[in-house]
């Protein structure tokens, strides 16, 4: 056998490139030499110009291929986690998996290793659900073990596993194809085993054929108690994070008595917090339930967390459940802490504890703390919106009923950008929204940036704009991106539009950054004039309607809509007093209360319009103070929605709304344009309260006795009053209750009520509203007579009955 330092001192002529090519070359030859496939020529090795170097290389490769392939043995070794369990504990359906990876394709056909424990033992028949551990353990291994492809050729490994002694193991692999054991071809061995004790358990690697690294690994920490609390990894952060679940487990059956458990107490690292997120602080599930953590069951004190359970003598408090068998788990997830300003970099805690002897109290790594930071900023100056526009995509987008697009500039934003400054501050697969003002809709967004190509799982929702990005991204240099907004502002709505940039994936505070002003298109104002109740043909003051550049009105309709107690009495004059906008004077309409006005041609110089000579005619029951009016229309509100829309559409209003950035509003602006100096009555309530007896004519208004000529009774039940004298006594003057003998109705003017009730009807109408009465009115010796209770409700009085002395008292 030719010497190891001569082989050696071989690799040492060679560089670091050459070496790892002869190792494999080696392994070639090896394979080949075994299955008598070698043919002796090696002109394909890569190497210097010179013949002696070639031929050392040559005679080096057949030494190798004589030598034992254990010169150049090792393993990729290592454990799928790090357990903390009772010192006794039984590690089996969710044991850690020792890994050991074929990493550099060194392994002969057939590998045997030993796994020596300490601090523990391997299970055996008859424990847990073990019938035959040696079995059992290999069809394990086998079946965790991935398969490897070369060429056409799928490798995997069949496994055979010895028990030696309670300690230790012994574990064959072999190639399932002709030759050796794959590269990358990794062994997963659970770590069924049951704990000896306090302290670290570890397993040796121990190789039989010298291929595998030797190592002492560890794989669980046994401690005393009678739980065992655990949380699952740690999480480095920058800033607010969910922490990873906290588990405590009972050791035995019955451990966690429910009822006795008062609290549980979390405190982190000093200069930390716990936050909440979606206004909860985390949840509470396993064995015992499933809870939301909310506020109420709380008490937060800096950096302690005290949740508040079952017996406590807090009222809002989580009570838990216990009604199965067997040993349990309690389990607190979606746990957010958050650095304050404070915060010092490095390693953070948390502590749990809590009122039973049982749950000892421990001490658990969350993560590490550290400085990253994002910059969130606008590109330019806020972009200038006016509100009510609307324009289409110029690239043939349109209603289509799916969805509607912008790049016209009017709409656009100024460009918004995301950037971290700190490597690793964005985490991947983590969202990020970008929140408008409930007035501003997005239609389309454009992205730019480094790492545009990465963003997914992109949508828009109203006002708001979502995204992750891919877990794929370089993650060697700062990422960002650039997205520039299209949005459709609502009618009349002004101010800044601002960005509120937020997400897991920042984990900071929102950022809050201004990308536009929302800004009117036009102006309107109007002189107030003073109005009298019930009196046609007055003037109200001149309005008058500013564009704040050209083209701001659009071809289309103005709308001046008057209060509902107002009606035009007659056509205003209406005048384009600068500027060059056209509207057509043969086309203005009048009808009720609404003054429509055509335009016919934008400007292409910022125009006025005014409107004079208005007289309205108003109504005798409005009330005294303000008159505003209603300024609306396409050619001023474009993305409102409008009946004569549907035909553009192939969905219904709401998606409209929805999807194409229309609004409901149809109003641009509501001013004022006249007040009331005179209401419609004087005289509207009763200064009195109004008593009634049954069968007397006689009532009393206040110390003021009167005389009905049809005194109140009972019919089916129901206290029938004469209508006129109830809102005699109620302040209404004479002149305000009307009679028309044609249809038979009586009306009734209140202050802002206008009653009406037709004799023969169960229906009181009430300012245009139905009352649906028990009974109809009737005439009695000339008076209309009606249920008392549907008479104060009509007048906005109150009704007492008093059974013993037969009276009725309305106030």
């Amino acid at each position: 056998m030719y010497s190891f330092s001569i082989i050696t001192s071989l690799l040492n002529s060679l560089n670091g490139w050459k070496k790892r090519n002869i190792i494999q070359l080696v392994t070639t030859i090896r394979f080949k030499i075994r299955h008598n496939l070698i043919n002796y020529e090696f002109t394909y090795i890569k190497g210097g110009n010179e013949m002696k170097k070639r031929v050392a290389l040559l005679a080096m490769a057949t030494m190798l291929a004589l030598t034992p392939v254990a010169a150049f043995a090792g393993s990729d070794n290592g454990m799928s986690k790090k357990v903390n369990v009772k010192d006794d504990a039984v590690l089996f359906t969710s044991a850690p998996e020792l890994k050991i990876e074929n990493d550099g394709g060194d392994w002969d056909n057939e590998e045997t290793i030993e796994l020596k424990l300490t601090n523990a033992e391997w299970l055996d028949n008859g424990d847990e659900t073990i019938t035959n551990f040696e079995t059992e353990l290999a069809a394990k291994i086998k079946a965790a073990t991935d398969e490897v492809t070369v060429g056409s050729t799928v490798y995997g490994v069949d496994v055979v596993v010895e028990r030696k002694t309670d300690s230790k193991i012994k574990v064959t692999a072999t190639s399932t194809q002709a030759g050796n054991i794959a590269e990358d071809i990794e062994l997963r061995i659970p770590m069924w085993v049951e704990m000896d004790g306090e302290g670290e358990a570890t397993v040796e690697i121990v190789s039989k054929d010298g291929s595998v690294s030797e190592e002492e690994i560890v794989f669980a920490t046994g401690a005393s108690g009678d739980t065992i609390i655990t949380i699952e990894d740690t999480t480095d952060f920058s800033n607010t994070v969910e922490i990873e679940a906290i588990e405590i487990e009972e050791t035995a059956e019955g451990t966690i008595v429910v009822g006795d458990l008062e609290y549980i107490e979390l405190e982190v690292t000093k200069d930390f917090t716990f936050s909440t997120n979606s206004g909860i602080y985390g949840k509470i599930s396993g064995d015992f339930g499933s809870f939301d953590i909310d506020p109420d069951n709380v008490k937060l004190d800096d950096e302690t967390l005290k949740i508040y359970l079952n017996d406590s003598d807090e009222t809002d408090k989580i009570t838990l459940t216990d009604d199965e068998s067997g040993i349990k788990t309690l389990e607190i997830s979606e746990l957010y802490v958050k650095p304050t300003n404070d915060a010092d970099e490095g390693t953070v805690y948390v502590t749990l504890r809590s009122n039973l002897d049982e749950i000892d109290t421990t001490k658990l790594e969350v993560g590490k703390f550290a400085e990253y930071s994002m910059t969130v900023e606008a590109d330019d100056d806020p972009a200038e919106i006016y509100n009510g526009q609307y324009e289409e995509a110029t690239d043939g987008n349109s209603l289509d009923g799916t969805s509607v697009s912008t790049d016209a500039e009017e709409h656009e934003l100024t460009m918004l950008n995301i950037e971290e400054d700190v490597i690793g501050t964005w985490d991947a697969n983590k969202e990020v929204t970008v929140e408008l003002p409930d007035w501003v809709k997005i239609m389309d967004v454009e992205i730019e940036g480094d790492s545009k190509d990465d963003l997914k799982d992109v949508s828009i929702d109203g006002n708001e704009f979502e995204f992750t990005v891919d877990s794929t991204w370089d993650d060697t240099k700062t990422k960002g991106v650039e997205l520039t907004f299209y949005v459709s502002v609502e009618a009349g709505k002004t101010g800044d539009i601002d960005a509120k940039v937020s997400g897991r994936a920042l984990d900071k505070e929102e950022f809050e950054v201004v990308l536009g002003k929302a800004m009117n298109p036009v102006e309107i104002k109007a002189e107030v004039a003073k109005l009298k109740a019930g009196v046609r043909e007055q003037e109200v003051g001149k309005i008058t309607i500013t564009e704040a550049t050209d083209g701001m009105i659009k071809e289309g309709q103005i709308v001046v809509e008057l209060d509902d107690d107002l009606e035009w009495d007659e056509e205003p004059t209406i005048e384009v007093t600068k500027g060059d906008i056209e509207i057509d004077e043969d086309d203005i309409e009048i009808e009720d209360n609404i003054l429509t006005i055509t335009v016919t041609e934008e400007s292409d110089e910022a125009s006025v319009i005014e409107i004079t000579d208005a007289k309205v005619k108003v109504d005798r029951s409005i009330s005294e103070g303000g008159i505003e009016v209603e300024v609306k229309g396409d050619a001023i509100i474009r993305n409102g929605f409008d009946k004569d829309d549907a035909a553009m559409l192939t969905d219904d209003k709401s998606d409209a709304i929805d999807y194409y950035g229309y609004y409901s509003n149809d109003e641009y602006a509501t001013i004022e344009v006249a007040n009331v100096i005179t209401p419609a009555d004087d005289n509207t309530t009763a200064a009195e309260p109004a008593k009634f007896v049954i069968g007397n004519g006689e009532y009393v208004v206040g110390e003021e006795v009167k005389v009905a000529d049809v005194a109140p009774y009972i019919k089916d039940g129901r206290t029938m009053l004469s209508l006129r004298y109830v809102a005699e006594a109620m302040g209404v003057e004479d002149n305000n209750i009307m009679w028309d003998g044609s249809t038979r109705t009586v009306t009734i003017f209140k202050g802002d009520r206008i009653a009406q009730v037709q004799i023969g009807s169960n229906k009181m109408m009430v300012n245009g509203t139905p009352i649906i009465m028990d009974t109809v009115a009737e005439i009695k010796d000339g008076r209309t007579m009606l249920p008392v209770s549907f008479v104060a409700k009509a007048l906005g009085a109150e009704v007492e009955w008093d059974g013993a002395t037969r009276t009725v008292t309305i106030k």
